[in-house]
């Protein structure tokens, strides 16, 4: 089967990168992706990009061939890439930090109205003296509300480093915690 002549130039100016063939492919994107939003909220933009790689890679390698319209297969690209994050995510193992959040926010705001348990606080305490300058600053940033693009321009370090290395931080604040949970017991 043979691409049909209008998908193939929309193909090929998506790829030379002309803004009204990435506007078009942006919106069958947004709307196939539309359905998914609310269960990968918080992990929005990475899924949305995560498509936009894929559908590049998948147009460039020349594995789209025409057995369907492109928005069809555009559609199931989405669908499919959506679908593969919810997937994964319900694999991730979940650690609670026992009132990290809290207690993040006790670091930047003091703790108003005393709401992280004396035991807890200085576990948490201890878990931050030990953390690296860098996850201390950087906590901060996400604590005062920054997005990782506005943390990217603060920091001049890109937006992916920068979701790898917070990731890296709290991994490593829970690795701190168990050790500390240990050598008390």
């Amino acid at each position: 089967m043979t691409i049909r002549a209008e998908d193939a130039r929309l193909v090929d100016r998506y790829l030379s990168g002309e803004q009204e063939a990435i506007a078009t492919l942006e919106g069958w994107i947004h709307r196939a992706a539309q359905p998914y939003r609310r269960r990968l909220s918080g992990v929005w933009d990475d899924v949305l990009q995560d498509v936009r790689l894929e559908v590049t890679r998948l147009l460039r390698g020349q594995a789209f061939r025409g057995e369907s319209a492109l928005k069809t297969y555009l559609w199931r690209v989405v669908c499919h890439t959506c679908l593969d994050r919810i997937r994964s995510h319900r694999r991730w193992r979940w650690t609670e930090l026992d009132g990290m959040e809290d207690w993040e926010a006790d670091a930047v705001l003091g703790d108003p109205g005393g709401r992280i348990e004396p035991e807890s606080k200085d576990l948490l305490l201890r878990v931050l003296e030990r953390m690296s300058e860098d996850c201390r600053r950087l906590w901060s940033l996400v604590l005062a509300g920054f997005s990782y693009r506005e943390m990217s321009s603060r920091t001049g370090i890109a937006e992916g480093a920068l979701r790898v290395r917070v990731l890296r931080c709290r991994k490593r604040a829970v690795e701190l915690r168990e050790e500390l949970m240990a050598a008390a017991n």
